[in-house]
């Protein structure tokens, strides 16, 4: 708590010591040409004074060299902990106070902006302080049309000079920008900002940059990911881009950027603890509040510890008693429990009552005051608000909300009456409640979610545990519907650990919570949290349940899902028919849960490479689907959607494609246009234009699933490892080898990472890694490749799966291209097998495979065999339509044979 931010007497309380913290301050500045970085962090615990610390050193800026720019950013305020909110913050920091402008910046994060919400038009007033609107405003319209790269081209050349040249000095390519996704821009958003600033300081002025509490960035987040790459795009994306500006920063931790990040960062990073307040400042302190008795700073001093904290709390209890009479040392607790009960003693009831209403909201505006005033009734006067926000331990942020020490808000709770604080939760359960009734869930803001956190923040001291599961089961269904998992899989496992303490470990509620949050982290691509949570879920299901109730089939259903997903089929085979058994025994054969059982059986099967099966099942599942649920529910589309990409596998792509929009459709009407399943559908819908052979039109579907996918999972989810290698294989239909390359490697990271290196998904990239190589001209990388992917192909999915022929015709294509035709011949006719048994023989596949062949004969001269497979080839594609991409290349290989065999004849 920074020391001070209340009056005395109309006069605000001194800053002390820290002498060694700010002689630090002074020498950076005085040495500030001496090196190219120059950040300052200062670490202590709550309370011990960094946030006035940072204000006493933004004072001597002003004060004693007012040349120097500054700006400060305070991460308390959650939004600010995102990249793009924290540049923008400190954007308008900048330009409000110094008129700096941000050209690059502002194109950047208007084309970022736009790629994460496409369905929402970018606004001019997001965009302060631009003299030049009229070519910024152009600029805008045309992003908000989607316009080509061209059109900002065009806007820009027509720009003032000052914009132009900015543009050409740092050689930004708008067509390169334009075509990244939204993730990769955001990386550059630093790098943009930097070099906006550093040209508005140019060679000889001077800038700080201040954040508070740094410690903040990892909030919810440390057991997520690398510890290090929650501050890589401060620590190295935008310091490192910024040399002439130097750097403080305020946390609770020492920084371990060396050595852990680079050891460089010892040359440039100082850091200084911030302490307890030795005595003789302690005393200066108190001193100047007005505090002339020797025997009361004593007393005050002892019980503070040095900590700013109660030394605040000390001085206001001494003001409050001064407003009365002469304070005497008894007044004052002796320990640091003792100076919040002191406090308490020399308020009125009113003022206990009201601090103690405020100390249950995590943080309240001045409307919310009014209402907790006027329901709890404290008695306060008129102008109480201003009064109360007096005190050193209320803080508030840039966006007017108010909130209590941590300190000081632990001990008004104990202090508080039980039953008064039970009714104070209630009423703010009931307040934030409202706000998320009848939740649209394509209107779903930040907002919402906020208010989602506190209700169930509020509703955990509110309600007993049975009634809070029923109560977050029912609030929390609109954000699963939007994907919203990351946010409410945390309070799931709350509550988890809630009802296990209350109910032991085996209780039909602990088996529902488990079930979803196991679907959670499934849907997140999280299948090593999702594994033990279905596996624990199934074991207590059919301990204390009978063994063929509907949860227990859930949890089979669910394990099965999740084994498919990791390609151990035969399991999920297993357990998904077990499902199955159990629900049509004791549910109608028309109920939804068993068509989703189905559902996943279909799936199951068209992974196994047994289309007729699954056919059979994704039509049981639609008809049960469209009666029970209705054609516009989005789980009706889903089925649509996955029937569709079995049409795709069996090579009817025009069925597949009315199938795959009709549930675009669906999803883009039911659910908003950043929904995850959104992606996949267009993911799909991709791979079927690509099927047929129309890859300009993949692109677009590609990146827009990519967005979606980014914005909602994070870079480390496997539907994103799908898309990148999905995009990878358009790349390399163009040509653009180094970019499909990037993508795929990308992909196998993200793949191997998530779901191991023995999964199918894996097997797949790097059977797409080999083609990539083999383009490249690279056979020796290609032929690893394509080995590793076809070990793990034939050990996962057996010596007989689709997929394994899928390698094996590469293979045999390599090693024709390496001269080994024997190989060759030996692979290709291996691939036709494979197809034809599990495929049928009139499969387009087949085809492909047996042109292959074809064309494997024909060039060592073996005519006679070449002729009965092209016709064969050309038989298949003509009962499959024209649409199939390979129809005109076997009519041409097959009529370049007619004519090779009828030139032999006339020699």
């Amino acid at each position: 708590m920074p020391i001070g931010p209340t009056t005395h007497f109309g006069k605000e309380r001194v800053f002390v010591d820290r002498e060694p913290c700010i002689q630090a301050f002074r020498e950076t500045i005085q040495n500030s040409g001496n090196r190219e970085y120059n950040v300052l962090f200062y670490y202590g615990i709550a309370g011990i004074g960094k946030s006035k610390l940072q204000k006493e050193l933004q004072k001597i800026l002003d004060e004693e060299y007012s040349e120097i720019l500054w700006a400060a950013i305070d991460l308390n305020t959650k939004t600010y902990r995102e990249v793009g909110t924290f540049l923008t913050t400190l954007r308008n920091k900048i330009q409000e106070k110094y008129k700096a402008k941000f050209y690059l910046f502002n194109i950047a994060h208007a084309i970022y902006w736009k790629k994460l919400h496409p369905e929402i038009p970018l606004l001019i007033e997001n965009y302060p302080l631009i003299k030049e609107g009229k070519f910024f405003s152009k600029i805008i319209e045309v992003l908000n049309e989607f316009g080509p790269a061209r059109l900002i081209w065009d806007t820009i050349n027509n720009a003032p000079d000052n914009v132009m040249r900015c543009f050409k000095e740092h050689a930004v390519d708008i067509n390169i920008l334009t075509a990244m996704e939204a993730p990769e821009i955001e990386k550059l958003l630093p790098g943009f900002f930097a070099a906006d600033f550093t040209d508005y300081l140019g060679t000889g002025s001077r800038a700080y940059i201040f954040i508070d509490t740094y410690e903040a960035l990892w909030d919810g987040l440390r057991d997520k990911g690398s510890f290090h790459e929650k501050d890589e795009w401060i620590r190295d994306n935008l310091i490192q881009n910024m040399p002439r500006v130097s750097w403080v920063i305020c946390g609770r931790e020492k920084l371990l950027w060396v050595p852990e990040c680079d050891p460089d960062w010892d040359i440039y990073l100082e850091q200084h603890s911030v302490d307890e307040l030795p005595e003789s400042y302690c005393t200066e302190f108190l001193e100047d509040c007005g505090i002339e008795n020797k025997e009361i700073r004593d007393i005050i001093i002892k019980s503070s510890e040095g900590v700013p904290y109660y030394l605040n709390l000390s001085i206001d209890t001494f003001e409050k008693i001064y407003k009365k009479r002469q304070p005497v040392s008894k007044d004052f607790g002796k320990t640091q429990p003792e100076v919040f009960n002191r406090f308490v003693k020399y308020l009125d009831r009113n003022e206990i009552r009201a601090l103690e209403v405020l100390s249950t909201p995590n943080f309240w505006n001045r409307d919310l005051f009014e209402l907790l005033m006027k329901k709890f009734d404290p008695g306060l006067p008129t102008g109480a608000f201003s009064e109360l926000i007096k005190f050193s331990f209320i803080k508030t942020d840039s966006n007017d909300k108010y909130s209590i020490h941590q300190l000081m808000r632990k001990s008004l709770q104990e202090h508080q009456d039980s039953t008064d604080r039970k009714n104070t939760h209630q009423f703010l359960l009931a307040y934030y409640s409202d706000k998320i009734e009848d939740l649209d869930i394509k209107a779903i803001t930040p907002e919402h979610e906020l208010a989602l956190t506190e209700a169930f923040y509020h509703a955990k001291e509110a309600f007993e545990e049975e009634d809070l599961f029923k109560w977050f089961i029912y609030v929390s269904d609109p954000f699963n519907r939007a994907a919203l998992w990351q946010l409410i899989a945390p309070m799931y496992e709350e509550m988890l650990q809630i009802l296990e303490a209350k109910c032991g470990p085996e209780h039909k509620e602990i088996v529902t919570i488990l079930n979803i949050l196991d679907v959670f982290y499934h849907k997140m691509g999280e299948y090593k949290k999702a594994l033990p949570l279905c596996q624990k879920a199934l074991t207590i299901g059919e301990t204390i349940l009978d063994p063929q109730h509907p949860d227990v089939a859930t949890s089979l259903d669910n394990l099965a899902l999740l084994y498919k997903n990791m390609g151990e089929y035969k399991k999920a085979l297993q357990l998904s028919e077990r499902a199955l058994k159990i629900y049509e025994k004791v549910l109608d054969p028309q109920h939804p849960d068993v068509a989703i059982t189905l559902d996943n059986l279909a799936g199951l099967y068209e992974s196994m490479g047994e289309y007729k099966k699954a056919l059979t099942f994704y039509q049981r599942t639609i008809e049960i689907k469209e009666k029970v649920l209705g054609p516009q529910h989005p789980d009706f589309a889903t089925s649509l959607d996955n029937l569709a990409l079995l049409y795709r596998q069996m090579g009817e792509y025009e069925k597949a494609l009315q199938l795959s929009q009709r549930a675009l459709e669906i999803y883009e009407k039911v659910l908003g246009p950043q929904h995850p399943d959104i992606a996949t559908t267009l993911n799909n819908i991709a791979l079927i234009y690509d099927g047929m052979g129309d890859y300009q039109k993949t692109l677009p579907l590609y990146q827009r699933a990519l967005e979606i996918n980014e914005k909602v999972f994070g870079p480390q989810y496997s539907g994103i490892a799908t898309t990148l290698n999905n995009l990878a294989g358009f790349y390399r239909h163009i040509g653009d080898y180094e970019k499909a390359l990037s993508l795929s490697q990308r992909s196998l990271e993200i793949y191997e990472k998530v779901l191991g290196p023995q999964h199918p998904d894996v097997a797949r990239t790097l059977n797409s890694l080999a083609l990539l190589y083999e383009s490249m001209g690279d056979q020796e990388k290609a032929l690893t490749f394509y080995q590793r992917s076809l070990d793990i192909r034939e050990k996962v999915l057996g010596p007989q799966h689709p997929d394994v022929a899928r390698t094996l015709n590469n293979l045999a294509g390599l090693y024709e291209i390496m001269g080994d035709q024997e190989k060759a011949l030996t692979l290709y006719q291996r691939t036709i097998e494979i197809k034809e048994k599990a495929l049928g023989p009139q499969h387009p596949d087949v085809a492909t495979i047996l042109n292959n062949l074809a064309g494997l004969n024909y060039r060592i001269g073996e005519y006679k065999k070449a002729l009965p497979l092209y016709q064969r080839a050309l038989d298949i594609v003509e009962k499959n339509g024209q649409n199939h991409p390979n129809t005109v290349v076997i009519k041409n290989n097959y009529n370049r044979l007619l004519s090779k065999i009828n030139e032999n004849a006339e020699k």
